[in-house]
């Protein structure tokens, strides 16, 4: 009995003409908002009462004694609202749930229909035989309606009504058919159906249920399919296991298998690359898309790509989701390796394939055999190794020649002093390309290194210099073309014309940025194999390392944009998976692991008080940088860079010496770095050592040599700049120099291309913002041909700049470990210093508090 519903005016008329009407989605001419609002409205129970007029209706609402109601005409074809609320969300809303109570009142009533108006007593009774209906539910299917299955009027033939579910593309879609006696089935709604007025009341009742049912479960009809449809897609799996159920109490329901699949839920799609080793040394990929197991069609490919990571239902296979990130992994993939502009896909590119998480890689078993060859170790057969190489050199030049027998390029990153130039000179000679030429990149100032290196162990190579009147194509003949990075690229033109046999980039790091023009010239060389040599190859930051294999492996590190984005989406992550995708093509060995006869290295700090004058002007500078620049250090890196770099250099030379700076002429013993110096340059000489002083000021250097020419006059002294034009004179008259002798060398000049082994002491004058451009400086002491261990003084001063850049530097060792071995990265001052004072204010050190005592006494 409908003991809790809304007070019910209605007769059997009204009852018919409603029913009449709502036989259409009326839904669709309301908003969202009004459909939600009216919703719980319904569920709330705050319809009052409902009074079914002879073409209207009057809902009446009542919420804490506050009364509205609405009146609902139709309209042509759809309903028209007018209401007592000034609210129009609200006059529809209270229109919505009253459409909702009407269909629940026709649901009950119209089953068995008499054909005549009911008698005020049978409509009585009537009245008092109607059950409580239930309010709309948040589940998808609504429970049942009170009444039963309606039993036909006399006369009338009962007709079976079957509801067939099956999947179409904007969701699951619920068809209707009438049974007639001889087994024909008769649409319910389209084109061959009966029309609701041929109907009989049990038909109706049972129709009208239907699209009770339906609204309630958010099915809504669809004219052009003749059905109604279910397009929340996330709704549907549970309406087939709770809804569905419910239904079948009520109706003959028949369920299509491909329905099935949708009762899973969602499935995401799974991307497997299908790598084929193609006649040749190229590869093909076939990208395979699968949801719940069953492969997707290119179409269905498309549609899911479409949806940006949303649900989308596919007949046949079900509800389906492609992740974004997964889409736009493919779709960058197949635009780096358009990029490539190649005939055929590198086969070293399934080693950037095995480090995507986001697909499943399969190789043929040819690839695949491939691949464990490129991990495997290689051998060279001894007798065409020179017999001066070391075993760890052997093993470089082995995994090159291994590397060059299966296709692929490599980089080697041993430590600086190890025998780089000559592992690749025994690679040319140990595995010939006939009738070749070979070419080598490098700085103008070690083209003589590489020069002297062929003549000195390799006289059967042909060397030519590329300049401006010896070029590759006025040349003929096999030979070892030697080119310094500025020559290639004004020779660029002529690279497009030659292919080199192999084609090496010596300090591989010159190559860092990928926008300049020597960069773009080094892209341009074309060679059957590559090899880059650098023991830096992460100077600055991880993008130097994308430009370096954009040379060695182009595809292998993605396109730029894409390993930009990765490093600032996952920076500690893409390092880590980086390390592993290079890992092949990278050999790095130090000091310490393979040239166990290489003495002991050892490094030292030395902290020098500032004298007053040097804490003076050091706070004058500290004062005027901070009025000008103010403490906020990223604001200043951005937009005042210059501003800032000069503030640092003044500080810094005030730290070496104040004479560095213009409006100073302080005596010799205003220096608390050279009164360091010379006192331990005075126990070093007293041993008969050879000394190395470097420093990034070559005006500090000047200083240092006065200061020299008057402490040790009998001492032998060289120099070697970025002056100096023959660079190899001073290195050789060092060298070969008896006794004890003092070279100096700006840290310029000091990064590539010289051996200074005869000294073992050196002293590093100031810190320089780079530990490789140290690193560089103090390895053209400890290298190969050393025989006596090698002490480095680190000269800082105390509580200055110097010793908080000193710090950040340890952070770059520590980051260049973390990757390739051991490769490195750039800092930001910002990010380690909360304002720029805190970067340069002087702090007190006991050094300081000690050099003010000597001062009083």
């Amino acid at each position: 009995m409908h003991t809790h519903g809304p007070k019910r005016i209605y007769s059997p008329q009204s009852l018919e003409w409603w029913f009449e009407r709502l036989s259409a989605d009326w839904s669709e001419n309301f908003s969202a908002e009004a459909l939600e609002l009216g919703r719980t409205i319904y569920r709330e129970s705050e319809v009052r009462e409902v009074e079914l007029g002879a073409n209207d209706a009057i809902i009446h609402r009542r919420v804490e004694k506050k009364e509205d109601y609405t009146v609902i005409e139709w309209v042509g074809d759809k309903p028209a609202v007018r209401s007592s609320s000034t609210d129009e969300l609200v006059a529809q809303a209270i229109a919505v749930a009253g459409l909702y109570e009407i269909e629940e009142l026709v649901a009950e009533e119209i089953s068995p229909l008499p054909a005549a108006p009911l008698s005020p007593a049978a409509l009585a009774k009537s009245a008092k035989s109607k059950l409580d209906a239930p309010k709309f539910a948040s589940a998808p299917a609504p429970v049942a309606p009170a009444v039963a299955k309606p039993k036909p009027a006399e006369g009338e033939v009962a007709r079976e009504f079957v509801l067939r579910f099956h999947p179409v593309e904007k969701g699951l879609a619920c068809e209707a058919f009438w049974v007639e006696s001889d087994g024909r089935r008769v649409p319910a709604y389209g084109a061959g159906s009966a029309s609701t007025l041929q109907l009989s009341s049990a038909d109706r009742a049972k129709a009208i249920g239907l699209a009770t049912y339906a609204r309630k479960a958010h099915f809504h009809f669809h004219p052009e399919q003749h059905a109604y449809v279910l397009e929340l897609v996330l709704e549907i799996p549970e309406f087939l296991r709770n809804g569905l159920p419910q239904w079948r109490k009520h109706f003959t329901v028949e369920v299509d298998p491909a329905v099935r699949a949708l009762q899973a839920g969602v499935r995401g799609v799974e991307i497997e690359a299908q790598a084929v080793r193609r006649s040749g040394s190229g590869i093909d990929l076939r990208w395979v898309f699968r949801a719940g197991g069953q492969l997707l069609t290119p179409a269905e490919v498309e549609e899911v790509s479409r949806q940006h990571g949303q649900q989308v239902l596919l007949p046949g296979v079900g509800i389906v989701s492609l992740a974004t990130e997964q889409w736009e992994g493919v779709q960058a993939w197949r635009r780096m390796t358009a990029d490539l502009h190649l005939d055929a896909l590198p086969p070293y590119l399934v080693f950037s394939l095995f480090n995507e998480a986001r697909w499943k890689v399969t190789l043929t078993a040819e690839l695949e055999e491939w691949k464990q060859r490129v991990l495997g170790a290689g051998a060279v057969a001894a007798a065409v190794l020179p017999a001066f190489l070391r075993q760890y050199q052997r093993l470089g030049v082995e995994w090159m020649h291994h590397l060059c027998e299966t296709d692929c390029h490599g980089l080697l990153a041993d430590e600086m002093g190890l025998g780089k130039t000559v592992q690749v000179l025994s690679l040319l000679t140990a595995r010939p390309l006939k009738g070749k030429c070979h070419l080598v990149v490098c700085p103008a100032s070690v083209v003589p290194v590489w020069r002297e290196e062929v003549t000195r162990f390799f006289p059967q190579l042909r060397v030519e210099i590329l300049k401006a009147d010896n070029d590759f194509l006025g040349i003929p003949g096999p030979a070892l073309w030697l080119a310094s990075y500025a020559q290639l690229r004004k020779h660029r033109e002529m690279l497009a014309k030659v292919e080199f046999g192999y084609a090496i980039l010596d300090e591989g790091q010159f190559i860092k940025n990928p926008d300049a023009k020597v960069t773009h010239a080094c892209f341009a060389i074309r060679s059957a194999h590559r090899l880059v040599l650098t023991g830096t190859p992460l100077e600055n930051r991880q993008l130097d390392l994308w430009s370096i294999f954009r040379f060695l492996l182009p595809g292998l590190l993605g396109s730029r944009a894409g390993f930009e984005a990765a490093l600032q989406r996952d920076r500690d992550g893409t390092i880590d998976r980086l390390r592993l995708q290079i890992a092949p093509f990278v050999l790095r060995r130090t000091k310490d692991e393979v040239a166990k006869e290489l003495p002991a290295k050892v490094v030292m700090d030395l902290r020098c008080p500032l004298t007053d004058r040097q804490r003076v002007e050091y706070a004058k500078i500290c004062d005027e940088g901070l009025r000008r620049l103010g403490s906020d250090l990223g604001t200043a890196v951005r937009e005042r860079s210059f501003s800032l770099f000069a503030l640092l250099t003044r500080l810094r030379q005030a730290c070496c010496d104040p004479a560095l700076l213009p409006w100073v002429e302080p005596e010799v013993h205003e220096s608390g770095k050279l009164n360091m110096l010379l006192a331990k340059l005075a126990e070093v000489l007293a041993g008969g050592h050879k000394v190395v002083i470097f420093s990034q000021f070559v005006m500090f250097l000047d200083r240092v040599r006065s200061l020299l020419e008057a402490q040790f006059p009998d001492v032998a002294r060289y120099e070697l700049t970025g002056a100096t034009i023959d660079r190899q004179k001073p290195v050789h008259s060092f060298q070969s120099a008896t006794g004890r002798a003092i070279m100096l060398v700006s840290l310029k000049a000091a990064g590539t291309g010289i051996t200074l082994h005869a000294a073992d002491y050196v002293f590093l004058l100031d810190p320089w913002w780079n530990p490789a451009v140290e690193e560089q400086a103090i390895d053209r002491v400890h290298r190969l041909g050393q025989t006596n261990p090698v002490f480095v003084y680190r000269l800082m001063t105390a509580g200055t700049i110097e010793e908080r850049i000193q710090a950040l530097k340890a952070e770059k060792k520590a980051m260049f470990d973390r990757i390739v071995g051991k490769f490195r990265t750039e800092f930001d001052l910002s990010q380690h210093f909360a304002s720029l004072d805190s970067l340069i204010k002087l702090a007190a050190t006991p050094e300081a508090e000690s050099e003010a005592d000597l001062g009083e006494g």
